[in-house]
C-alpha cells in the first residue's frame, strides 16, 4: 500500500502561500526555530497569517532536539494562552516533530507518553483517537522528511523514541528553497546525508513497493550529485536537496526504515542524527548485504542506477562519499571509554527498536553490539 495525506507546495518565494492556507483559521499557532526568526521568514509568516485575517501567536526558539520535557514545558501556554485552530512548524525535522507531539497532547490531553509512543517494537502502543488540529509544515532544513511523515522523534533520557499515527501527519508541506539557503554547511551535510539513508533504507526494507521505490531511488541519485554542491551553498543545489528530501520523507512513510536508524536512535546521546546515520550505514549495508541475497540484490539495483557495479562499489561509493565531505570517525565524536560502557544497553535498545522489524535481516544484540564496535574503531 501506498499513502500520502500531505499536499505539497514547492518553488521559490512558496512561502507566500501561508496567507491562501491560513484562511478561514482564527488562531494560528507558528513554533520557529531560532534561525527562522533570526533570518527573517518567523515575521514573514506571521505577516502572511495576519494578512489572512487571523490572530497569529508565535513560539521562536524551539530546541534543536526535540524532547518530551520539551513538550511538558510549552503545553500549559498551548492550551491556556494561544488555544490555536492551526499549528504551522517552520524550521528543521526537531520543529515540525515538537509541533506534531504537541498537537497530541493538545488535542487528546488524557494521553500519556508512555502510553502511545513506541517504545520497543515488542509492546504495543494504545492507536491516537481523532485529532482535530491542522499541521502545515515548513521545513527549512532538508533531511528529516518530517514534513510529510506519520511520526514525531522525541528524546526521552538521551535515548529517540517514536510516536507513528496517519494522525499526526501535516496537512500541508510548504517547501521554499529561500529557507535552507540558510542553513550553515554543517547542517547542509549531516541533513543531506541523512536523506541518503532514508533512501537506501527505504528501498532495502521488507516492505518496500514500487511506488515508494521510485521516490527513494530519485532521493538517493539527487544526493550524490548534488550533495556535495550543496555543502558548499551552491543555492540549486540547496533547492535539488530540499526537494529530495520530501521524496526520501514519502519513501519511508510508506516503507519504512531499518537497523542504521535503529542504531542511531539509541546513541542519539553522541552527536547529530544525520551525522550517526551517514557512520552506520556502510557497516549496515555490509551486515545486510553478506547475510541477506534481497538485501544485497536491492543495493545492486541502486549500484546500476549510479552507474557502479555491484553492491561492494556502492557501499565504496557511499564511504568516499562520507570522506569527502568530512564526516568525523566515530571516535572523534565520543571517547572510549563512555562508549563502551554504553554500547551493550545501547545494542540491546536498539534490537528492540520498532524499525528492526523492517530490516531485512533480523539482526541479535550481539551482532549489533559489533557493529557499533566496528564503527567505533573502523573495523
Amino acid at each position: 500500500m501506498f499513502w500520502l495525506k500531505t499536499r505539497i507546495i514547492e518553488g521559490e518565494g512558496s512561502l507566500k502561500a501561508l496567507s491562501e492556507e491560513v484562511r478561514g483559521y482564527e488562531r494560528v499557532l507558528i513554533l520557529a526555530s531560532k534561525s527562522m526568526e533570526r533570518h527573517g521568514f518567523l515575521s514573514e509568516a506571521e505577516d502572511y497569517g495576519r494578512e489572512a485575517g487571523a490572530e497569529v501567536f508565535s513560539i521562536p526558539g524551539v530546541p534543536a532536539e526535540p524532547s518530551v520535557e520539551t513538550i511538558e514545558e510549552l503545553l500549559p501556554k498551548v492550551r491556556e494562552e494561544f488555544q490555536p485552530d492551526l499549528m504551522v512548524a517552520l524550521g528543521g525535522g526537531s520543529v515540525i516533530d515538537t509541533t506534531k507531539a504537541l498537537k497530541v497532547f493538545y488535542d487528546a490531553p488524557e494521553l500519556s507518553f508512555e502510553e502511545i509512543a513506541f517504545l520497543d517494537r515488542f509492546s504495543r502502543p494504545k492507536p491516537l483517537p481523532k485529532l482535530k488540529t491542522p499541521i502545515i509544515a515548513i521545513p527549512s532544513t532538508s533531511g528529516a522528511g518530517s514534513e510529510v511523515s506519520a511520526a514525531s522523534v522525541l528524546k526521552k533520557e538521551g535515548i529517540k523514541y517514536n510516536i507513528v499515527s496517519p494522525e499526526i501527519a501535516p496537512e500541508v508541506a510548504i517547501l521554499d528553497p529561500r529557507l535552507p539557503r540558510t542553513m550553515p554547511r554543517e547542517v547542509a551535510r549531516n541533513s543531506g546525508l541523512d536523506v541518503l539513508v532514508h533512501g537506501i533504507e527505504a528501498y532495502t526494507t521488507k516492505v518496500a513497493n514500487p511506488f515508494s521505490d521510485a521516490m527513494a531511488m530519485r532521493a538517493i541519485k539527487t544526493v550524490f550529485e548534488w550533495l556535495p554542491k550543496s555543502v558548499e551553498g551552491d543555492p540549486e543545489a540547496r533547492a535539488k536537496i530540499h526537494y529530495a528530501s520530501t521524496m526520501a520523507g514519502i519513501a519511508f512513510l510508506n516503507a519504512r526504515l531499518g537497523l542504521a536508524h535503529a542504531m542511531s536512535h539509541k546513541a542519539a546521546w553522541i552527536g547529530p542524527h544525520g551525522l550517526l546515520n551517514a557512520i552506520f550505514i556502510p557497516y549496515v549495508m555490509e551486515f545486510n548485504a553478506s547475510r541477506s541475497e534481497y538485501a544485497r540484490k536491492r543495493y545492486e539495483e541502486i549500484a546500476r542506477e549510479l552507474g557502479l557495479k555491484d553492491a561492494q562499489e556502492l557501499i565504496n561509493a557511499v564511504r568516499e562519499l562520507n570522506e569527502k565531505l568530512g564526516v568525523p570517525k566515530l571516535s572523534e565524536l565520543v571517547d572510549e571509554e563512555t562508549f563502551v560502557s554504553k554500547v551493550e544497553e545501547m545494542a540491546e535498545k536498539a534490537y528492540r527498536d520498532g524499525l528492526m522489524a523492517f530490516n531485512p535481516v533480523e539482526a541479535k544484540p550481539e551482532e549489533i553490539r559489533e557493529l557499533y564496535l566496528k564503527a567505533f574503531y573502523g573495523g
